[in-house]
């Protein structure tokens, strides 16, 4: 009950907390257009690396990729968001395979592994908003009306997969809590390195192992609620997510990179802003239909 009058509360603020999801999630997309449309050679020389045929026209088509598909990402009409996504899921699956799957499997670099992970995660997010924007397209228009503009064109193609919907946005709940299920299992393997990390800012043996196990438990618990797929219990499995980026991001990247400037640093900083952005966009989700049940 509590929960549910805390959700009315947020309700008529759905919209704006949506919106602040959706720009944290494609902030590493509009960060990385504007840091390669500057310096267009170095990213041309990225495709040369990947040994991709026609480096600059693929180049072009990366940019054009982050931000279109940013731009129809943010503007929330079902019909144009099913395209932005579309495009940033296309993106972001060739940039994991020939940036982060290939240099792992060639170097065993275990950074490759981790940000290969949060992409997965970033995949699962993508094909869960198809899932869910399916859902709310039309039923397909008559063929005289196809046609009439490309909004309705798309209108129309997108309403086919409806079918679908459910299936995309189970599975990508399910990817989405890859990089949290293994961060789990990881910790639990080598609880006491957790605990080294946890006892830097000063606190004592006793109370860095009983915040281990609470963050393992947060973890594995926060993932099978996200994965239930019940408003309210997605909610809950969001909010421990968030919980875990928010400190972990803060601790393990941004205090050292603010000491040491390690780029490395710095791209886990921006995954993790993606993954908060789609934590706090499911969240907006399960205000709205918790408010509404």
């Amino acid at each position: 009950m509590a929960v549910h009058r805390v959700d009315t509360l947020l309700a008529p603020y759905v919209r704006l907390i949506t919106f602040v999801g959706s720009a944290l999630f494609v902030s590493i997309y509009v960060i990385n257009f504007i840091r390669f449309l500057k310096d267009f050679d170095t990213f041309t020389k990225m495709m040369e690396r990947f040994q991709l045929p026609c480096p600059r026209v693929m180049a072009a088509g990366g940019l054009l990729f982050m931000s279109a598909g940013s731009a129809f990402y943010l503007t929330g009409i079902p019909i144009w968001m099913l395209l932005g996504t579309v495009l940033l899921l296309m993106f972001l699956i060739a940039s994991t395979f020939f940036g982060h799957y290939k240099p792992w499997m060639q170097s065993n670099d275990l950074n490759h592994f981790f940000m290969m992970l949060k992409n997965i995660g970033m995949c699962g997010h993508c094909l869960a908003t198809v899932g869910f924007e399916l859902s709310q397209t039309g039923a397909v228009p008559d063929a005289d009306t196809v046609g009439r503009s490309l909004h309705e064109m798309l209108e129309a193609y997108w309403a086919s997969f409806r079918p679908c919907s459910w299936i995309l946005q189970s599975s990508g709940m399910v990817l989405f809590t890859a990089p949290f299920l293994f961060s789990c299992l990881h910790y639990t393997m080598d609880i006491n390195q957790l605990v080294g990390m946890i006892r830097e800012p000063g606190l004592g043996r006793c109370t860095a192992r009983l915040c281990a196990l609470l963050v393992v438990m947060l973890l594995l618990v926060s993932s099978f609620l996200y994965m239930s797929g019940v408003a309210i219990l997605v909610e809950f499995g969001a909010l421990g997510f968030l919980s875990f980026l928010l400190v972990s991001t803060y601790f393990s990247h941004l205090k050292p990179y603010l000491q040491s400037g390690e780029k490395i640093h710095y791209l886990h900083i921006q995954k993790n802003l993606s993954l908060a952005g789609g934590c706090v966009m499911v969240l907006g989700v399960a205000i709205f239909e918790g408010g509404r049940s």
